[in-house]
């Protein structure tokens, strides 16, 4: 398996950033590269996107400023419009709390709510939607505890962490996974987990959803039309994780020993992974 190519790479980086415009094949096909660290799958564009499937129990570990500096906002819909108001990349998780913070035996499942809300955001400013998919980090952990394990606990403790998670600010103002999709409700309780061997992380970028010029043309009036853009995308990130399981089990150096003695072996060089 030959390591990728210089231009391989710099597609990646171009989808990643969204500084350059996707390339015909990457359109096509999407990309694939293993790397050794990362975040979750996700759909992102120029000033659009929306994704889901991050890695179950991430806290927020030092605060919010350890998010800003890499750019992040507080997620409301105030901040969405502005970024893509101003051109901005934007990175969306649009299951949120709910799919970082899983349950035990969710792995890798979406659980974004019914209602196409990005796809009408990123029609109204003609964004470009990627959608992109990534595994790894739920191979990670193992759950001891989940967020409906905790509620449960005696003595009030569970009382006290679903307050705790109901005085958190919240994304929606109406979540429709509970209004609408009969999901439970969205709780920002953080499971009990254990860290396991640390995992490679593989990303697949879907093709390119262009939106120009269609909110000019009425299109966020064909409901139709919108639910069959939205259930395009969340089933290319779906169907990119689908891949993305399949094929790192033709990665030689998916096995973290195997791929640490290689990269010391070699002076620090990223070991390959498989040909996509």
């Amino acid at each position: 398996f030959p390591p990728p190519s210089p231009q391989d790479l710099q597609k990646f980086f171009e989808a990643l950033t969204g500084q350059q415009p996707q390339g015909q094949g990457q359109q096509q096909q999407g990309q694939a590269q293993g790397t050794d660290n990362s975040n979750a799958n996700n759909a992102a564009g120029r000033g659009g996107g929306g994704g889901g499937g991050g890695g179950p129990g991430g806290g927020m570990g030092g605060g919010m400023s350890t998010f800003t500096t890499f750019g992040a906002v507080p997620v409301n819909g105030k901040n969405f419009y502005r970024l893509l108001a101003a051109g901005e990349v934007v990175l969306l998780f649009p299951g949120g709390v709910r799919e970082a913070f899983k349950r035990r035996g969710e792995d890798y499942q979406l659980f974004w709510p019914s209602k196409a809300e990005f796809v009408r955001m990123a029609v109204r400013h003609g964004a470009t939607i990627v959608p992109f998919s990534a595994v790894g980090a739920e191979d990670g952990i193992e759950i001891l505890a989940d967020a409906d394990d905790i509620i449960k606990l005696p003595f009030g403790l569970g009382d006290a962490a679903r307050e705790q998670s109901r005085a958190m600010p919240t994304a929606r103002a109406v979540d429709t996974r509970v209004t609408n999709d009969g999901m439970g409700e969205e709780t920002f309780v953080q499971p009990l987990v254990v860290p396991l061997t640390p995992q490679r992380y593989y990303f697949k970028f879907g093709k390119p959803v262009s939106t120009a010029g269609l909110y000019e043309a009425g299109f966020l009036d064909d409901e139709e039309g919108v639910a069959t853009m939205y259930a395009g995308v969340k089933g290319e990130v779906e169907d990119g994780i689908d891949w993305l399981l399949r094929r790192r089990a033709d990665d030689p150096f998916k096995d973290t020993a195997v791929r640490t003695l290689y990269e010391v072996a070699t002076g620090g060089k990223q070991a390959p992974t498989f040909n996509p």
